[in-house]
């Protein structure tokens, strides 16, 4: 089964590929501006507080909106299955040493909260507390697959598979799959999604593995949503494919591509091409699997002003910046686990580099913020990449709405860097011998302004050049023209 199932997911992988290669020429779904123009916070219970608790977590939402976030996202807090057979435990939960049969995607009752975290109640507390705030809130949907002892695969058989034995059957993470062939398990999920909203409050939902679940399903659920809320409610998936951005989902995953200046724009650009236009992306470098699994973690690893500088990227690139607990006290506690409390240590913030990279992203989201041009287009209507002297070294784009424009040049090395950029870019060439090549001008006619919005260990010297120190980065209006 486990074999089949990861073949089956390269295979609609390798299928997405093919299907994205006219994708462009048609647009991203509509979503709301509460998404669009937000900063979203990836909240792990378990790390978040001492106590662990929704209750907890609630009282730092003002916390959270004084940093700039928006969105608050929870891991899953609903009933996890509490099996201790562990041959139904992923090999990377039996790592982590904590003999915890709570594995937090490993879900036993989509319609009610974990004791370990408090009560139903305490959820929707949750939810009205935040949206006093002004805050939305989105839940962790965890459809692909269930716990294997879930009171409603007893109840409903047909929801998975079983073996010939009457022993439930095994996917990819050692967890029964669930049967999306069966109407009456759609059903029940569209049912929950509805509970979760209506119920609990919930404006959104981060789909685990959503791209290996049936993207008809979430078609079906986006539609139903808007007929709910209209159009107010979000998906996020946990994944990429270029056919999501049509209707199913409002963004996927955005990962951070790595240091090399040439992948960083080179990687936006085939994922460009190969999107509608407009796609959305939810950009991060740290979530609740890397931040378990990845040692040591890319705080320690990549040093905090490597760090600085992808946090600078997440939240001037198109698309929807995601921190996860921690990041803006460059916390790198490398005891953090999905898998048990880990609670963070939050003196961190009294203290370098934490104080720093706090003051960091608050500067930035209130920037973000204050500039719609950040946020008003996405793809290559609103993001312009300018060729740069330094290429090796340095990245400079442009962000545009229709009435304003920035610059941000950003150093991706350790040492400092010179360089200057070109407003001159190249039209498209067709890729396709019967396609005409669009032949958009997207050169930048005007002047930077040489008054920074933010600058970091970086100069303006005046026409297009700039001197940039290590992991530095320069962001500026661009005085608009007629030349």
């Amino acid at each position: 089964m486990k074999k089949r199932a990861v073949s089956a997911i390269v295979a609609v992988g390798l299928a997405f590929t093919a299907a994205a290669s006219h994708v462009h020429y048609q647009r991203a779904r509509k979503s709301p501006e509460w998404f669009t123009r937000g900063v979203v916070y990836q909240i792990q219970p378990r790390a978040f507080t001492p106590e662990g608790t929704l209750k907890a977590a609630a009282a730092k939402l003002p916390y959270l909106k004084d940093l700039g976030v928006t969105i608050a996202y929870l891991v899953p807090v609903f009933k996890m299955d509490t099996d201790m057979d562990r041959s139904f435990w992923s090999p990377r939960q039996i790592k982590s040493g904590f003999n915890n049969p709570k594995n937090q995607y490993r879900i036993a009752d989509y319609f009610h909260v974990d004791e370990e975290y408090g009560t139903d109640q305490d959820l929707k507390d949750f939810c009205a507390a935040a949206h006093k705030l002004g805050m939305q809130v989105m839940f962790d949907i965890v459809y692909f697959h269930a716990g294997p002892t879930a009171p409603f695969l007893k109840e409903h058989p047909e929801f998975t598979f079983w073996n010939k034995d009457g022993t439930v059957k095994k996917g990819p993470w050692r967890f029964p799959i669930l049967n999306f062939q069966e109407p009456k398990l759609r059903k029940y999920l569209m049912d929950n999604i509805k509970c979760l909203i209506k119920d609990f409050g919930a404006d959104g939902f981060r789909c685990d593995v959503g791209t290996v679940v049936p993207l008809d399903f979430w078609h079906d659920a986006h539609d139903m949503m808007d007929a709910l809320t209209g159009g107010h409610a979000v998906l996020l998936c946990e994944g990429t494919n270029p056919m999501n951005h049509y209707r199913g989902f409002d963004a996927d995953y955005g990962r951070f591509p790595g240091f090399d200046a040439k992948k960083i724009s080179g990687a936006w650009k085939t994922r460009e091409a190969k999107c509608p236009n407009g796609a959305r992306f939810v950009n991060h470098y740290e979530n609740h699997d890397s931040a378990t699994d990845i040692r040591p973690r890319r705080e320690k690893a990549w040093g905090t002003h490597a760090v600085d500088q992808v946090i600078t990227w997440m939240f001037t690139i198109d698309g929807v910046p995601m921190l996860f607990t921690g990041n803006e006290i460059a916390d790198a506690d490398e005891k953090h686990s999905m898998f048990g409390k880990t609670p963070m240590d939050w003196s961190q913030l009294d203290r370098e580099p934490g104080r720093s990279r706090h003051a960091l992203v608050k500067r930035l989201a209130e920037i973000r913020r204050d500039n719609p041009v950040f946020t008003d287009v996405n793809g290559e209507d609103g993001l312009t990449w300018l060729d740069v002297s330094a290429k090796d070294s340095a990245t400079a784009f442009v962000r545009r709405n229709g009435r304003d424009a920035v610059i941000v040049v950003q150093n991706w090395t350790d040492k400092p860097v010179d360089c200057s950029v070109s407003f001159t870019v190249e039209k498209k060439k067709s890729t396709h011998f019967s396609v005409v090549a669009d032949d958009t001008d997207f050169s930048v006619k005007g002047a930077v302004s040489p008054e920074a919005i933010y600058a970091r260990d970086a100069k303006f010297n005046g026409g297009l050049s700039f001197s940039i120190g290590p992991w530095g980065c320069w962001i500026s209006k661009v005085v608009q023209t007629d030349k």
